[in-house]
């Protein structure tokens, strides 16, 4: 838990030390030493086990009894008697429950049920409520790798078997065999000899985006990141690439997410002592602490309703001379009270929040705290990681370069032939669709300003529009479509060497809806995607592919090309040397069979980082490479790099098919060199085509989007300015890098202007700084995350949002969990807020301003005395807890569920920070006022217009004659009241305009309530028994006149006030408060062109 002067606690510390510096402790672990630390031997000798037979049968139950079952320490949860209990605690309900007994005290043995319902009523709906998101919570937790393949050996055997076994079952010391697309049981140590190109996606546990490389030799340093000790795979981790054996070294609680996990759980314990100690338990008993601020605030309205409600008693006894207090003026007493009290609020704030949360549910948000609703409503910043939330979290090749000297179409010639040729590839929102247009680009490559432009040239998901369409595509601007039929030589190398050195496969979509999906290294899946676009995929160039494929043809927007134009015969794979991440390169070898015998050779491919493969280049375009030619290569790469695109470099060469045994037999070193320099790949994770609009969203409605990632400045800096975070005028300051921020006290970045925009390079203590920078602003913030590490950010933050692909425990840690990863919905999510807060605000005003004119007409009507000199009331206990329940309930609750206003994203969230402003106030008054007013004016016009004010005898608990008078004003009095408020109903829908100006048809909910409780005044006054046993009041006749008269009344004096709070707000209105600086624009922005 964060404490509240705005450092971080001790659990916080701990955990980010130990991502950031790798201090964990091995008091759960069975090895007396940090397993990165020791030869593979030394831990399979520590542990009592065998590479290659495992562990024996008898062994693991004794390990499993000893270490227990290999999973994470779930969350305490709440049993459905600690719910109940819970709701039955609320302040709102005690009260009711305390009213409930002194009507059953006094024999009011109606008033009593009805109360008694209305108790059960908001402790049945707010316990199905928080029943409903306990589930929603234990459908989050995911159960991680459902199974383990481990090598056991049974009880008197030495045979060893493979066996797959459910993962609570894996124990320390067992051998478990890893493939790419694993995932990871429990921590483990490689072991010598069993490693064969191993890479494993760490990025929930240690923030970096890359999969990481894996080696068996040890690490030195003791306390080194976990991220550092790459001879390690650690629990949840999947495998990316190639294949290992690892003995496990912890299990369940002592792996490294366990460790977080566990530190996460343990909570801060309230430090005050003596009587602070007392009354801060006392505040919590009281539900004005230690809950959600939706509650505390509620529970203060209670209990400051309360003290009226007692007020009120006191004052309807006091009438009496507190003397021989007759029956029936205790139970008006009760009724009184009861009246200033909302009593369906509980129930309609929880179905509120509760069809909030199952709307947003539909929407991808999985609110797992109902406060977040409301927290999200008033939110000033949102800070989002990048990869999979802003992005579409795939790789895919945007650009490719090759050092082109000849061109066959001379009619589109580029302009710069000399410096080679740059080709831009079509995607869309599915990153593994293999078709789409490749266009050559008509203007050179440059780091330039407008090199940062990420705009796709087509998205090909909307395959029906018109080529001619500019908005579409502008071949002019964009280049030419490139045809395989014509392809150059120089690209058909590149897509030759980008397709066969790979490992990388895809795989179509089970029906026509599905997208296609990847399997491999995601870099190499980009690029076999790629090679696909170019009529190159690998299956149709090693006829792995099915005869009817081959002869088929991909189509790309409306042309279409033949696979594999131009090459007759198939290629076979005869060696690879797979990537290490110590060369930084991969290289195959291909026997290639023509359909003529003549044309059969040996290609071989090469590609990785370009400081690793252009070294083993000495041609290019057949010509021995220069020093210009470096230069000119290097500035290409320096330019895509500058778009925020990972470059990697291709080269290949040919051999005569004689020389296939030398090949197979040359050692890695020696194969690896004399290639030819083919080309240049530019990868990057393409923004969701949604995410420029929901920023655009943001800033509308004077929310500032940061993104927070650990991705390379340039990377996060080109998809800013892509989705619109930056515009292309920003500032040095709005970028900046973890370490820089980091390096930064709090003073200075108190200091600055503006916080960055976008933190590159972000580690998980950088995101909790972030929070707390923007909380010493006086702001509240969304946090987003996936990793273990982000856990604390989340915590702080006011919204923590996880991914629904994130961990189980960034996922305990948050608020609202996303299931579909992006960002734009956690706009809808904010959008949502907005709009139950508003409609907080309309049920609210409507309840209490109707509590408020039940109050005025009781209170007031104890003047009214009858002929012993008791007070007459306007409203019997019985019609006014009708009136306070059945008849405000229902619309209440449709209130809570108006639909978003269209201007909901148009404001500044200074206007969602306060329910109870200075405006509720006074339209509180004006409303409760005018509405009890009127209805008490049409009892005393009953009594004293028609009537000769008899006010005859005991009216209050019998239906003798000589109380017709009052029962008939009585009628006029409950009737007004009724269908005023039903109509009051009405203009809460929007506090400023008219009723005429209100679209009433957009809450047929709320519309059919008010026709339904209108009507059913009419049973009440005029079914015998009902009208004169039950709620003492007669039918009226006449007095309808006066009733509709009052109608209008209130009408025309609700429109007037409305037109004189629009007058009001034109003439003192502010401008929304938007971004400070959107931007942060200062002289100095992007480099030059190159």
């Amino acid at each position: 838990m964060s404490t509240e002067n705005g450092q971080l606690n001790t659990n916080e510390k701990q955990l980010i030390n130990r991502a950031d510096t790798g201090k964990t402790a091995v008091s759960d672990s069975p090895l007396p030493f940090k397993p990165h630390t020791a030869l593979s031997g030394k831990v399979l000798e520590a542990l009592s086990s065998n590479a290659t037979s495992g562990l024996p049968d008898d062994e693991v139950s004794r390990r499993l009894e000893k270490y227990g079952p290999n999973r994470l320490k779930p969350p305490k949860k709440p049993s459905v008697l600690k719910i109940i209990v819970r709701q039955v605690g609320n302040a709102m309900t005690l009260i009711l429950i305390a009213a409930m007994a002194t009507s059953l005290g006094t024999m009011d043995w109606i008033s009593g049920g009805v109360i008694a319902a209305l108790v059960i009523l908001n402790v049945s709906v707010g316990a199905f409520t928080e029943w409903q998101a306990e589930k929603t919570v234990a459908s989050l937790e995911s159960v991680g790798a459902p199974q383990a393949t481990v090598v056991r050996t049974r009880n008197g055997s030495r045979d060893a078997t493979i066996k797959i076994i459910p993962v609570e079952e894996v124990v320390p010391g067992d051998i478990v065999q890893l493939k790419n697309g694993d995932i990871v049981p429990a921590d483990g140590r490689i072991l010598d000899g069993h490693l064969s190109n191993l890479e494993a996606d760490e990025a929930f546990l240690t923030g970096e985006s890359l999969p990481v490389a894996k080696q068996t030799e040890p690490i030195e340093e003791e306390d080194c990141p976990v991220g550092d000790r790459v001879c390690m795979v650690f629990s949840g981790s999947q495998i990316t690439k190639g294949r290992a054996r690892v003995v496990i070294t912890s299990t369940g609680m002592g792996t490294e997410i366990g460790k977080i996990a566990q530190a996460l759980d343990s909570k801060a314990k309230n430090k005050n002592r003596g009587f602070a100690a007392f009354w801060w338990r006392t505040k919590a008993i009281l539900g004005v602490v230690d809950t959600t601020p939706l509650q505390i605030k509620l529970n203060k309205l209670a209990y400051f309703l309360l003290v009226c409600a007692l007020i009120i008693a006191v004052i309807v006894v006091a009438s009496t001379g507190f003397s021989d207090v007759p029956l029936s003026i205790a139970t008006y007493a009760v009724a009184a009270a009861v009246s200033i009290l909302p009593a369906s609020l509980i129930a309609v704030v929880s179905l509120t929040l509760a069809n909030a949360s199952t709307d947003l549910a539909s929407r991808h948000a999985l609110v797992r705290r109902m406060d977040a609703i409301e927290a999200l409503a008033g939110v000033e910043n949102v800070c989002s990681d990048k990869t999979g939330t802003l992005t579409v979290g795939r790789m895919v090749v945007r650009k490719v370069w090759v050092p082109a000297l000849d061109w066959r179409a001379n009619e589109y010639a580029p302009l710069d032939t000399s410096g080679g040729q740059a080709y831009s590839f079509e995607t869309g929102s599915d990153p593994f669709y293999p078709r789409g247009e490749v266009l050559a680009d008509i203007q050179k490559i440059t780091a330039a300003a407008e090199a940062f432009d990420l705009k796709q040239p087509r998205d090909q998901s909307d395959s029906s529009s018109s080529d001619s369409d500019p908005e579409e595509r502008d071949v002019e601007d964009q280049g030419r479509v490139i045809h395989v039929e014509e392809m150059e030589n120089n690209l058909r190398d590149l897509s030759l060497c980008i397709s066969l050195c790979n490992q990388a496969t895809l795989t179509r979509p089970i029906d026509q809806d599905g997208q296609w999906a990847a399997n491999g290294d995601p870099t190499e899946s980009a690029l076999q995607v790629a090679a696909h676009k170019l009529g190159h995929g690998k299956p149709f160039l090693t006829h792995a592919a099915k005869p009817s494929q081959r002869a088929d043809s991909i189509r790309s927007g409306h042309s279409s090309r033949p696979l594999v134009a131009g090459i007759r015969g198939r290629f076979v794979q005869i060696i690879e040397h797979p990537f290490d991440s110590t060369v930084k390169r991969m290289s195959v070898a291909y026997k290639f069979v023509g359909e003529d015998p003549q044309d059969s050779h040996v290609l071989c491919l090469l590609k990785g980082a370009i400081e690793r493969v252009f070294e083993r280049c000495t041609k290019i375009q057949g010509q021995p490479i220069t020093e210009e030619h470096k230069k000119d290569v290097m500035s290409k790469v320096d330019a895509l790099a500058a778009q925020g695109l990972r470059v990697l470099a291709l080269c290949g060469k040919r051999l005569p098919i004689t020389m296939v045994d030398e090949v197979t037999s040359t050692p890695r070193d020696a194969f690896e060199a004399d290639f030819q320099f083919l080309g240049l790949a530019g990868i990057f994770d393409p923004p969701r085509k949604e995410s420029a609009g929901a920023v655009a969203d943001c800033f509308r409605a004077g929310i500032t989007p940061r993104m927070l990632t650990g991705d390379h400045p340039a990377t996060a800096t080109a998809i800013a300015l892509t989705i619109g975070i930056l515009d292309k005028t920003y500032s040095k300051s709005a970028v900046m890098t973890g370490q820089q921020f980091d390096s930064l006290s709090d003073d200075e970045i108190d200091q600055l202007p503006e916080l960055p925009l976008v933190v590159a390079r972000c580690a998980p203590e950088t995101k909790v700084r972030m929070v707390d920078a923007i909380h010493r602003r006086g702001q509240s913030t969304v946090m987003t995350g996936d990793g273990v590490n982000d856990s604390p950010a989340l915590k702080r933050a006011d919204v923590g949002v996880g991914m629904g692909t994130g961990s189980d425990v960034a996922k305990q840690s948050s608020r609202i969990v996303l299931s579909d990863d992006n960002f734009s919905t956690i706009i809808r999510a904010i959008r949502k807020g907005r709009s139950v807060f508003k409609n907080l605000s309309k049920f609210l005003l409507y309840l209490l301003s109707g509590n408020l004119a039940e109050i005025i007409v009781l209170m007031i009507g104890l003047a009214f005395k009858d002929e012993n000199g008791q007070a007459v009331f306007p409203l019997s206990p019985v019609a006014a807890l009708w009136i306070n329940t059945l008849a405000a309930g229902p619309p209440a609750l449709a209130l809570g569920l108006e639909p978003t206003a269209i201007d909901a994203m148009e404001q500044g969230p200074e206007v969602y920070h306060r329910i109870f402003t200075l405006e509720f106030y006074v339209d509180l008054i004006f409303y409760g006022f005018l509405m009890g007013s009127i209805s008490l004016v049409n009892f005393v016009i009953v009594l004293w217009g028609y009537y000769p004010g008899n006010l005859g005898r005991f009216c209050n608990e019998d239906d003798p004659s000589i109380c017709d008078p009052v029962y008939q004003a009585r009628a006029a009095c409950f009737a007004t009241l009724v269908i005023v408020l039903m109509i009051h109903a009405l203009e809460c829908k929007h506090l400023s305009r008219g009723l005429a100006q209100i679209n009433l048809r957009d809450n047929r909910v709320l519309l059919w309530c008010v026709i339904v409780l209108s009507l059913s005044t009419f049973p009440v006054v005029y079914i015998p028994v009902i009208n004169n046993k039950v709620f003492l009041l007669g039918g009226p006749r006449w007095e309808w006149g006066i009733i509709f008269g009052m109608i209008f009344v209130y009408l025309g004096a609700t429109e007037f006030y409305k037109w004189c709070k629009r007058i009001w707000n034109r003439r003192h209105a502010l401008p929304s408060k938007g971004p400070s600086d959107k931007t942060l624009r200062m002289e100095n922005t992007i480099a030059p062109p190159v």
